[in-house]
Formats: C-alpha cells, structure tokens, sequence
C-alpha cells in the first residue's frame, strides 16, 4: 500500500475560512489550520492552548473596557456600563465608582475615547464630551468638556460653524455688551427650544441664547459690544458735499437706520483738504445706495473737496442690520456632538458630528481647551472639512506617525507641508482608501500599521504606510479567516507580554466569541484564531502586561457579568473564572472542626462535630494546628447535623475534648461562584515548575466542589473546549493530487513541548506513567509521540484535543498517508 509522509512544522496562519479548503497551491493550506480554537500560534510555528482567565469582580452590568495608563506602575481598568463608571487597579481591585454619567448602554460599544497623562476624553456623538480625570492615585473624577473662556468673558474659544441657509438673516435688538432679554430674530424658521444654553455669533459677538420664543425668535444675553470692522479704507468723500460713501459688502441696512461709526481717520486730499476725523465718526443715519453700499453725511457741515477713498484700516460700525454674517457653536444639543476624539503632536482633535460630519476641528498647540482659530497661526486652531465627492462621517481618528481619519465611506491623513508640524494654512486631509470604517470597534494601531473594522463588519483591514509611496494602504488582514469575523464590537492590543515574542490583536464579536490575531509583519507571520468560553466575550481591554476581558456568564439559572484577567501563560492558569483557595487558618472549608469527647493515645477513629462540609477521604489535618498531620482515612455521618465518625492514620496522641482540627489539605472546597457547573482544580506557575491536577467537581447549590485529590492550596475554574484540526492532508503525485479519493491517515507524529494532556481524533494520547502525587506533580512530554489512527475518509483530517484543563502545545504534526 502506497504511503506518503507530510510534515506540518508550522501554524501560524490559524484557522483557515472553509471556503479555502481546495486551496492546497497556497502556502496559507501548509501553515493553516482547518480549526484553531482556543488556541495560540506562536511565532516560532507551533500552536498552545491559551491562558485561562482569573475571576476578578462582578461587574454592575454589561458594558465597555478600555485601559487607563498613567505610568509603567499606575494603570486602570475603566469599566463603561449603563449611566455607571467602574474603576479598577491592575490587578483588578474596585477603587471608585462614578454614577450619573449619562452614558446610556446604547452608546457604550460607539464611544471613543483618547488619553494623555492624568486626562481620558471620552467622545459620542449624542452628548458632550466627557473627561475623566485622574486626581490621585486611587481616585477620579468626571466631568464635562469645556472650552476655555476669555478672562472678561467675552468669548469662548471654541469652533463656530454657519450652519444656517445663507439666504437666512440674523437680527438683534441691542448692540451693548451685557445686555439681557436681547431678540434674536431670523428671517425664516430656523429656532428650536434645543437653542436653549447655545452660543450664537452675530458679526464676531457672541450671544448666549437663554429663552425660546418662536421658530423665528430667541432671545439672549450679549457677550460682546457689537462693532463691525469694515475692511480697510471703507470710506470715500464726494466732491462739493459732506456726503460718505461706505462700502459694506451685504450690510443688510435699511434707510433711515442710524449707526455709530468709530476709528474712522481724516479724509483729505493732496493738499490736506476734506472730510475731518472729528466730523466723520459718531452716531449719523444713513440712506442706503445698494446692497454694498450706503451714504451718510458728516457732522458740522464739512464739505469734501474733491471725492477720495479713506478712513484707515480701524474703521468699525456700531449697529444690527438683519445680515447674513452670523454663525453657531460646531458643537451643541441641535447640532450634535463630536463623535471621534485624538490627541495628537499637542493638539486635541474632535471630528464628527451629525451636522457637520466631515468637519475636524483642533486646538492650540499645548492649549487642549483652546480652538481659537485667532488670525491663522501656526499653533493656533485648525478648523477644516474634508469635502470630497461625498459626505465621509468622520468616525474615527488615530495618531500615528501622521493623523490617520477614519470615515464612514473613505480612509484619510492630515498631510503637513514637507518639513512642517501640522498648521492651519499648510495642512490637508488627503484620501487614500475608499473602504470606510464601521463605530464600533475603535482602530488600533498595531505592527506598524492601524487595525480597523470596514464598515461591512466582515473584513478586518491593516492601514499602512508604505514608505515608497508615502500613500497608505488598507490590506485584509482577515481574507483567510473571515469566517471566524462575525458583527465586531470591540477591540484591543497586547503588544508588551511577559515571557512572549507575539504581539495580539483582540476582536470580540457579537456571537460571543473572541478572534486573536497575531502578527510579525516582518517574519511573515500572520493568523487568526478564535478564542470561547462558558459564556460570552462583551469586551477586551489590555494594560502593558495583562489583559483583561468581560464575560457574560449563566450560573445558577441568573445571567451576570465578570472581570475576568487573563492568565500570563497556561502553566499559570489554564481554567477560566478562575478562583485560588489556599486552606489556613482564615479558610477552614469545612468550617469549626472539633473533636467531640477526648481522645485517648493509640485511637484511630473517634467523633468530630462542627463539620459543616463533609471530610473526606485523604484530607489531612492537625489538632491544635501543630505536632503530627494525620490522613482521614474513612468518613461516616452520625445521622446528627454536622457530626461525623472518622478514621485516620497515624493513630492519635492523647487530645482532650473540644480541640480544634486545623485542615492542612481538602478535597473539598467552600465558596466557589459557578453553581451548577464542573469545575476543575489545579495548580502550578510556570512552565519549568511542578504542575498538579487534582480533578473536577459539580459545584452544589451551597457553593461547595469535592475534588478526587486533595489539595492545600488550587485554581478552581472552568475548562473550556480546545481543537486543533489539520486541513485535510492531501497527497501530491507526480501525475497530481489525491483530491476526492479514499485515503487515510494511518499514523501521526506529534511533536510535543511541556505537554500534559492531549488527545488525538478523540483517542487519549498516553504522556507519562508518573501519577499526580504530593511532591513532583504530573510528568510533561517534551518530544516526539506516534499515534495511530484507523479509517479511509475523503478529506483525512487530525483533530488534536484534550480532556483535561492542563498545558499543551504542539510544534509540529507529521502524518503517514496511505492510499
């Protein structure tokens, strides 16, 4: 009979989409997988199972994660749910809790948030940005953005947009600084009681709208004297009269408005003959020529000359004609909030909003709270739109070596001028990629490009700059495993792991489950696998050396939710919703144990009472918590509550009545949350220490789990399902391939390291003859082990899995096909 041996040495390519299954002219079929779950590709080609997870609260609901670093050894969790913030230590110690916030659940998955030293900025659409600030190093605050304010009041340096119709005119009935009750009125329905605590600007004034009345009237409280300023030279004399022509482009005016005029200079010709300054400014009527233009005539009869064009570059107009030279806050209640949120070189940036979606708005250098477009400097605010062919939401914004815009229909940069920081007059928002980027799930840079979610919700794309272009691209990282890509709703990074090269890419979807990519761009490794658990992922957030992740969970018929903190490696945890019981003084599982009636010296069977969970066989335990330990060796209730009979061995000195039985190891254990479900129970750290396993339970209605092996101290968690399947091992000829023919795969050759438990198409795979005893745990497998399988099948696959929550990991996989 015919064989052919194939050698798998690597998967890193992950779970491959079946869809390719065919494919075997592709070098993803020789580094892929056909399933990879609850698994991790490591860069040097093998694959492990993943770290467990180690309980670490229950959370107030459903909800967002998304890290908080100050410094290397300060660093948060923060928790978003319904109108709560929860904030935790790195080690997952609740600190504070903050109510109130107005950030409802529907929000939480379309927030963005950025951070920069004590200060988090969380942005939506639907309300105005919040802050979260860190004051100490176990408390924060939150409250609400605010722009800075000028020290008379005067203004507030935030953006201003012209929403309004431009055939739309704005009137006021007072032109004072600090005028009440002022009447806003616009020449078509424009108002809605949202105006209600909103800025407008008539001709550069601010106007702080305090009352509703009508579509066409609000009213006000003036900020600022309303002065004009014309453009330079504005004035010109008419030869024989005191008449003064004053060019206003669009003044609005009507005849017989009277207006104040100031800073006009003197109007004279060549010979110092005219119109003087004293005689020019001052309160006068005017009589209007056209739209550009109205006249008025000077005071005390002066007289021009000749006709000539003056007045300086100071000249400014008291007055309130209906003009359509007003604007409004960018951002307010009516007109939406920003929806994206960065910091990036010293600026804040905001973009986004539902009325102006495609407008970035940006502070002052080093003035986050500052958007003061002043006269256009270099670090003063940067305001603009990116008005291309269509509307493009600004939906996401990114630091990176450049600014990276993310919108709804395209993929943008901010381009500074060759050689020059971003400025207001050098700057503009280039396209590169037309994919678009769907809210939730914020991108994540990642091995030197960006991670987002296309808008489809399907494909997972790298925005990358390529160097030799100096354009990005927007590669699909996912084309190979889109399967496993199903309605994303968050995302994180874990670039900085103890112990490991690989860098990771979280992806938790709306089926629950979470996709795990890993990446060495420069290697060429690249792969998704697909982690679950006893329950659902809602969200990942990492800090610089944990992970973190909530998990919906039904336990005891009642749905809850947890902070669950991810393993460093499985030879730490390798079970999830972890808890460590250690037995002490402080935990007695089986409560106040205490022997009833003395003791004589040689006894091996006496009466304890106090037990309020069982002993068992195996438990060890001394009297007083000193001298000998002693083995329960037999266990029979008495029929009277909490009393039972026991054996033990050695034989007992003499001890009198009432003395305390002090646990040193249990097989049974109190406490334990997961009601209902089996548990298992292990033991170890790393990867060269011992590793114990001392089997699983049923946890009962009270809490209590009882293992077959005692233990005196363990990881009580769950175990969760891990498969590894081969795509299907398809011999090559030389005339072809065995496509669609019986065959099947006789023997494998599994390359183990530190392997403890594993299976091969369900058959256990034998590790080593060494039981778990009290001193070197179990025996890990370090090297090669045959296994024979039996079967023809069209498509042969090898399913490696295992039956116990323990370390595995497999750097290779050889299979003897025969045909």
């Amino acid at each position: 009979m015919p064989v052919q041996r194939i050698h798998q040495a690597s998967f890193v390519r992950g779970e491959l989409d079946p869809k390719i299954v065919s494919r075997v002219d592709v070098v993803a079929y020789e580094q892929g997988l056909k399933k990879a779950r609850n698994v991790l590709t490591l860069n040097q080609g093998g694959i492990e199972r993943r770290p467990g997870t180690v309980y670490r609260a229950t959370t107030p609901g459903n909800g967002r994660l998304e890290p908080f670093i100050f410094s290397d050894d300060q660093e948060y969790i923060i928790l978003f749910t319904n109108t709560v913030i929860t904030i935790y230590s790195s080690n997952g110690t609740l600190l504070q809790t903050i109510t109130s916030t107005g950030i409802a659940t529907a929000e939480l998955m379309e927030l963005t948030v950025t951070q920069q030293g004590d200060t988090m900025i969380i942005a939506h659409k639907s309300f105005v940005p919040r802050i979260l600030k860190r004051t100490g190093a176990t408390t924060f605050t939150l409250s609400a953005f605010q722009f800075d304010v000028s020290v008379n009041g005067e203004k507030t340096y935030q953006p201003y947009f012209k929403f309004a119709n431009d055939s739309i005119t704005l009137d006021i009935n007072q032109t004072a600084k600090g005028t009440t009750g002022v009447t806003l009125t616009t020449s078509a329905d424009y108002w809605t009681s949202n105006y209600v605590n909103t800025r407008v600007r008539y001709h550069g004034a601010e106007i702080f709208i305090t009352g509703y009345t009508s579509a066409t009237v609000v009213t006000g409280t003036l900020l600022d004297d309303v002065e004009i300023e014309l453009d330079p030279n504005p004035l010109k004399s008419v030869q024989g009269s005191g008449v003064v022509e004053v060019t206003m482009v669009q003044h609005g005016f009507s005849t017989g408005a009277s207006i104040t005029i100031s800073g006009a200079q003197d109007i004279f010709d060549v010979d110092g003959n005219g119109l003087a300054t004293a005689n020019i400014n001052g309160t006068f009527t005017i009589t209007v020529v056209d739209d550009n233009r109205f006249t008025y005539t000077a005071g005390s009869s002066d007289t021009a000359t000749e006709s000539v064009d003056g007045g300086g570059a100071s000249v400014k107009i008291v007055g309130h004609p209906p003009t359509r030279k007003w604007d409004e806050q960018l951002y307010s209640e009516p007109n939406g909030f920003p929806r994206a949120v960065c910091f990036h070189e010293q600026r804040l940036y905001f973009g986004g909003s539902a009325s102006a979606p495609d407008y970035l708005t940006a502070s002052k250098v080093g003035s986050f709270f500052n958007f003061d477009v002043g006269k256009g400097l270099d670090d003063e605010s940067l305001q603009m739109q990116i008005a291309s062919d269509q509307i493009n939401e600004i939906r996401h914004i990114v630091a990176g070596r450049v600014l990276e815009i993310f919108t709804s229909g395209a993929e943008f940069f901010l381009r500074p001028q060759t050689g020059k920081n971003i400025t207001p007059t050098d700057s503009m928002i280039v396209r590169q990629t037309s994919f678009g980027v769907q809210q939730a799930g914020m991108p994540r840079p990642f091995d030197g490009g960006t991670l987002y979610v296309q808008k489809n919700g399907k494909n997972i794309r790298d925005y990358v700059f390529a160097s030799t272009t100096e354009l990005f691209d927007s590669n699909n990282t996912s084309l190979e495993s889109s399967h496993l890509i199903t309605t994303p709703t968050d995302t994180a990074t874990a670039t900085s792991l103890p112990d490991r090269t690989e860098q990771f890419y979280f992806l938790v979807c709306g089926d629950g489950t979470m996709c795990v990519y890993s990446s060495q761009k420069e290697q060429k490794i690249f792969g998704w696998t697909q982690w679950n658990t006893d329950g659902n992922y809602k969200s990942i957030a990492c800090l610089s050396s944990t992970i973190f992740s909530l998990v919906e969970r039904t336990i005891n018929s009642s749905t809850a939710y947890y902070l669950e903190q991810f393993a460093t490696t499985q030879f730490d945890i390798p079970t999830d919703m972890s808890f460590t019981k250690t037995i002490s003084a402080s935990y007695q599982p089986h409560g106040t144990v205490k022997n009833k009636g003395a003791v004589s010296s040689g006894v091996s069977q006496f009466i304890i009472d106090g037990a309020t969970a069982s002993p068992n066989q195996g438990d060890t335990f001394q009297f007083a918590a000193t001298g000998t330990t002693h083995t329960v060796t037999s266990v029979t209730a008495t029929g009277t509550t909490n009393e039972y009979v026991i054996s033990v061995s050695p034989v007992t000195a003499s001890v009198s009545d009432n003395t305390d039985l002090v646990f040193l190891t249990s097989r049974v254990f109190t406490g334990i949350t997961q009601i209902g479900k089996t548990v298992h129970a292990t033991s170890g750290s790393t990867e060269d220490g011992d590793f114990f396993y001392y089997g699983s339970g049923v946890v009962t209605s009270a809490g209590t789990v009882t293992f077959p092996s005692p233990a005196a101290a363990c990881d009580i968690g769950m175990d969760y399902d891990i498969t590894v399947e081969t795509l299907p091992q398809d011999v090559r000829l030389g005339d072809g391939v065995l496509t669609g023919k019986p065959r099947k795969i006789g023997k494998a050759i599994l390359e183990l390291s530190t392997t403890y438990n594993v299976t091969i198409n369900s058959n256990q795979v034998l590790i080593g003859s060494n039981p778990n005893d009290d001193t070197t745990g179990l025996q890990s497998l370090t090297g090669k082990k045959e296994v024979h399988t039996l079967g023809y099948e069209v498509d042969p696959t090898l399913t490696v899995s295992q039956t116990a929550p323990l370390p595995m990991r497999v750097l290779g996989i050889t299979s003897e096909v025969y045909f």
